[in-house]
């Protein structure tokens, strides 16, 4: 309280003696903001501006200014009540932004650690850029938690019938299913009548029963001991016939140990798999009841969620391929008497028993498409965020096409770009070659270099004992790369000529001519706007091309933006008649 007010007893001489309230609400809100800009980076930051107390008495309100030239609101409003209680609200408005906007995340907690010393308690009410992630968070865990409900459905059904649920010791399973498939049925009546027991189960019961579910056998046989010691039981007037069935229960002989004796056989590595369905929970849980995420910890719960279904997806390839149904076992057996067929089978076993990878021509053409995307992706995150460059979508390329186009827009005739060209040779004979040609073009199609990546396929041959064995191990070499990337990145940065223009004319006029503006450009925020048609068209960036909307100030004829002009004077001019 004493932050936001104090208060001293002063003599009037009408009224007397009392009290009089001293507001600094106003200093604490601008020492907060003043704190918290010192704190994060100065590259992000440029100027801040104090609009005073809007809307209502003591919301103090600021603008924060980025420098790629966006604006942040920030309010405080102070509530006390009865001098006893003070509240502060802080609300951030963000501009809108293609992408995830790391300045504000960095605002918000850089805020939040500045404020919690002098306050008792934080409490985050409302944050629309972590639900936008959770939201995206959530989609994932709907379809990863499905198909971990699916393989689940798949063993136990398989193993212990379609009645599983209804199996000696799943008792109490049995009983939550049964009291949620009432609700399942009573909201959606339309499926009232296929099995829900999978549908109407928590993630967290279904869990359970995977990982500690144990059945047991229906019939229960009892030694000449156990049935003396039942007779004993049921003799004595204080048991209860529950004691006795918890007696007998605990003698029941064990059927099956649901995760060792079902699921284990088609896991990798078991105690991987219990780990990573842990973390979905939680991760699930979190994204679906916190709603608080920061941008690393997104990126930690997807990679979760990636290793979640990877591993549910293993399991249920291995099932499937254990478990074959024999309508399956009797098509094989058909497509063996064809010699295309039969080639195919040989290939299947020779990559099923080898453990090694025998691509056909698209698994081939894929993994190409893989080391492109990832080529693609080194670009796009480099370059993406920056408006000084244009990177077209990347598309799958036939023969000799453009697979995507990297481009400067401030060379105004379209022509500063390179294409990324490819070529495929593609041969998925065993322990044959394929090659993927790569190639970066400028406009005229010249050549800036170019790249090979390779896949050598594995081959291998029966053993006298019937078990295939590998004669030649596949290869995956993107080694040509390397040096592709390195030439590429700097083609890249030497698409804009503009920026070499500019130096070589400010060298030749010794800096008595000024051919770009004191003031950055409103779209990239960078110092190239212009001012001379000799450099390039008035208002126009040279590195990002964006035209800016000039005007000459008619007082002193400097060019400015117009949005800056207050009755036709630059700010400077402004603020000289206004000190006079």
């Amino acid at each position: 309280m004493d932050q936001l007010y104090t208060y001293t007893t002063e003599h009037h001489p009408e009224f007397g003696e009392g009290n009089v309230e001293h507001y600094h609400g106003d200093n604490y809100c601008k020492n907060v903001i003043t704190d918290v800009l010192n704190t994060l980076t100065p590259s992000d930051w440029e100027e801040q501006k104090y609009l005073g107390s809007r809307d209502r008495i003591a919301n103090e309100t600021f603008v924060l200014s980025s420098t790629a030239g966006s604006e942040y609101n920030i309010s405080f409003a102070v509530s006390t009540y009865n001098r006893e209680a003070a509240r502060l609200e802080i609300t951030i408005t963000a501009p809108e932004t293609e992408g995830y906007d790391h300045r504000l995340e960095k605002l918000k907690i850089a805020l939040k650690n500045r404020l919690l010393p002098d306050w008792h308690q934080c409490t985050w009410l409302v944050d629309e850029q972590a639900a936008a992630l959770c939201k995206n968070a959530y989609e994932k865990t709907f379809v990863i938690e499905n198909n971990l409900r699916a393989f689940a459905s798949k063993v136990l059904v398989h193993f212990l019938g379609v009645d599983w649920i209804k199996k000696a010791g799943l008792e109490k399973e049995a009983e939550s299913v049964n009291t949620l498939k009432e609700k399942f049925i009573q909201r959606v009546s339309d499926f009232d009548n296929i099995n829900t027991d999978f549908l109407s189960m928590t993630l967290e019961t279904l869990v359970g029963v995977m990982f500690k579910g144990v059945t047991y056998r229906d019939d229960v046989i009892l030694s000449r001991q156990d049935y003396t010691k039942v007779q004993a039981m049921g003799a004595r007037q204080k048991t209860t016939g529950n004691n006795i069935a918890e007696y007998i229960k605990n003698l029941r002989t064990v059927d099956k140990r649901i995760w060792d004796d079902l699921f284990v056989p088609y896991i990798d590595d078991p105690s991987a798999f219990k780990t990573a369905v842990h973390n979905f929970i939680e991760d699930r849980n979190h994204v679906a009841h916190s709603k608080v995420l920061s941008w690393s910890a997104y990126q930690v719960i997807l990679q979760d969620f990636e290793k979640m279904d990877s591993l549910i997806l293993s399991a249920d390839l291995k099932f499937e391929h254990d478990e074959t149904a024999d309508e399956v076992i009797q098509t094989w057996q058909v497509e063996q008497e064809n010699d295309e067929y039969e080639q195919e089978f040989y290939r299947e076993r020779l990559a099923d028993e080898t453990g090694m990878d025998v691509l056909g021509e698209n698994e081939i053409k894929n993994w190409f498409e893989e080391v492109l995307h990832e080529l693609y992706d080194l670009i796009y995150q480099q370059y993406h965020l920056d408006v000084c460059y244009d990177i077209s979508d990347l598309t799958t390329p036939n023969e000799d096409e453009v697979a995507f186009t990297i481009s400067c827009p401030a060379v105004e005739d379209g022509n500063a770009k390179i294409d990324i060209v490819t070529e495929y040779s593609i041969d998925d004979g065993l322990g044959e070659d394929s090659v993927c040609y790569i190639a970066a073009k400028d406009r005229y199609g010249r050549e800036i270099s170019k790249a090979e990546v390779r896949f050598h396929n594995g081959n291998g041959c029966e053993s006298e004992e019937g078990i295939m064995e590998a004669t030649d191990n596949p290869e995956y070499d993107i080694s040509g790369l390397d040096g592709f990337q390195d030439d590429l990145l700097a083609a890249i940065e030497s698409l804009n000529p503009y920026p070499e223009k500019l130096d070589a004319l400010s060298y030749e006029n010794k800096g008595a001519v000024q051919f770009i503006a004191d003031f950055p450009c409103e779209q990239c925020g960078k110092f190239g706007v212009s001012i001379d048609e000799s450099f390039l068209t008035v208002g126009r960036c040279c590195y990002c091309g964006h035209e800016n909307e000039l005007a000459k100030c008619e007082r002193c004829g400097e060019m400015v933006n117009v949005d800056l002009l207050e009755y036709g004077l630059c700010p400077s001019c402004t603020a000289y008649i206004h000190r006079q």
